[in-house]
C-alpha cells in the first residue's frame, strides 16, 4: 500500500484553487494550467532542475490524454 504525503495532497488543492480563479477570471482549463506551468518555470533558478523539469514534461506531451 502507497503512502500518500500530506503535502502532496495540500500542493494538489493548491494548485487546483489557482486553476479555478484563473478560469473564474474566464480563462479556459487549458490556459489556466498553461500559465502555472510557464509561471512556474520561469522562477526556477537552478539550470539543472530546469531542464529536469523539461524532459518531464516533454514526457507527458508524448504520453496519450489521460481522459
Amino acid at each position: 500500500m502507497t503512502t500518500i504525503d500530506p503535502r502532496q495532497t495540500q500542493a494538489r488543492e493548491i494548485v487546483e484553487d489557482a486553476i479555478s480563479k484563473l478560469r473564474a477570471m474566464g480563462m479556459t482549463a487549458d490556459g489556466a494550467a498553461s500559465l502555472l506551468c510557464i509561471q512556474g518555470a520561469v522562477r526556477v533558478e537552478d539550470m539543472a532542475k530546469r531542464k529536469s523539469n523539461v524532459k518531464t514534461v516533454a514526457q507527458f506531451a508524448e504520453d496519450p490524454i489521460d481522459a
